[in-house]
């Protein structure tokens, strides 16, 4: 290899140290690089492989030299669309219309624009619209991504956009195990929380309803299962009634019949990990002559319009998706806007319980551990 090979070589590593330190964090805006001496000497290189390693970063926008006092690290300056892609399970039903409207509050404040898609929890569907997303151009992408608990994701595409330079926010849902900046309503506590409150109103026949297909709402199953089995009313096995897939699609229904059917002893509340579930149990009981809460009582999560709905008053926790969507939106942009800062972060929302009527005070108190 030539000696003039040989330098490329050298000023291109060089060049890449830099920049990764840069893109990793070490390296922050308003930072001032080493000496020439001591870039010399920390890569073993000559002066003119350290200059043209700088003039290089300096072109591309990521460092900036003032005569007499040094170099250092900037924000790169480079074109955004100012377009931010939001991807949601559904855009007009249930919780998913808060979200998006505070999503769209601070992205409008900020000068952005919403790009919205709905991917139906297809995961086949999400991926094709994060591909179109990343053709267009975005600078981000805010999304609810589907994700059941096991392998079924998007996960790898997600990792590579975020590390290509389009920042992305978890909303929701989440991958363990991921580094992954997510905003999220804390499941697990709010699955302690409804199972606490049922022990407090003398309930130990507990039931519980779960979609098993979504990872949010098998953390709030696991939650109260955790909190029942410490406090000593743990439910049998097949009180745990699990499905998976939407509600509408009369899954659901089916698995509350036959466990009506086949039950010798009624539970006296349900836990549903949604308020779309706490619907199908009203109508289950009713079909059955039983009446909420005097015979059965109900608790649920996400307080969406179905929790008042003419005849319902249910108990349900609540889901913070107008606040956690601007939360998102405004950690999105700052991660756009600060492109060479790289971080990760979750915030987890403390749930809140919203008591109504569906849930019956029983005249002997619970009295486990």
């Amino acid at each position: 290899m030539s000696e003039q090979a040989v330098r490329i070589t050298k000023h291109k590593l060089i060049s890449q140290s830099i920049l990764e330190g840069i893109r990793n964090g070490e390296i922050i805006p308003g930072d001032k690089l080493p000496s020439e001496s001591e870039l010399c000497r920390k890569f073993d290189a000559s002066r003119s492989s350290i200059r043209q390693a700088i003039s290089g970063l300096v072109h591309e926008g990521w460092l900036k030299t003032q005569k007499g006092v040094g170099t250092f690290c900037v924000l790169k300056s480079r074109k955004l669309s100012l377009d931010i892609g939001l991807v949601c399970y559904f855009s007009s039903s249930y919780i998913f219309p808060r979200i998006a409207r505070g999503c769209d509050q601070i992205a409008h404040r900020r000068g952005f624009h919403i790009v919205l898609n709905q991917s139906e929890y297809d995961p086949a569907r999400e991926r094709e619209i994060l591909a179109r997303l990343r053709k267009r151009g975005v600078d981000g992408i805010l999304i609810e991504p589907v994700f059941d608990g096991a392998d079924r994701s998007n996960a790898d595409l997600l990792q590579e956009l975020d590390q290509s330079g389009i920042p992305v926010v978890l909303l929701d849902n989440y991958f363990p195990g991921r580094d992954f900046t997510r905003i999220a309503l804390d499941d697990l506590a709010a699955g302690r929380m409804v199972a606490s409150h049922l022990l407090q109103k003398g309930h130990d026949r507990i039931a519980i309803l779960c979609d098993t297909g979504y990872f949010p709402k098998r953390l709030r199953r696991d939650g109260a299962l955790e909190l029942l089995t410490q406090k000593g009313a743990r439910p049998p096995e097949e009180w745990v009634l699990g499905f998976e897939g939407p509600v509408h699609s009369g899954r659901a229904a089916d698995r509350l019949s036959r466990f009506f059917k086949a039950v010798v002893e009624l539970p006296t509340a349900f836990i549903c990990t949604s308020d779309e579930e706490a619907i199908e149990v009203y109508k289950a009981a009713q079909a059955r002559g039983l009446k909420i809460p005097e015979d059965l009582s109900v608790v649920s999560f996400d307080n969406s319009s179905l929790a008042e709905v003419p005849g319902i008053s249910l108990t349900s926790v609540d889901h913070p998706g107008q606040y956690m969507g601007e939360l998102a939106t405004q950690v999105l942009v700052e991660r756009v806007l600060n492109p060479g800062v790289a971080c990760q972060t979750t915030s987890l929302i403390q749930p809140r319980l919203l008591e109504r009527s569906s849930v019956r005070h029983m005249q002997r108190p619970f009295d486990g551990r």
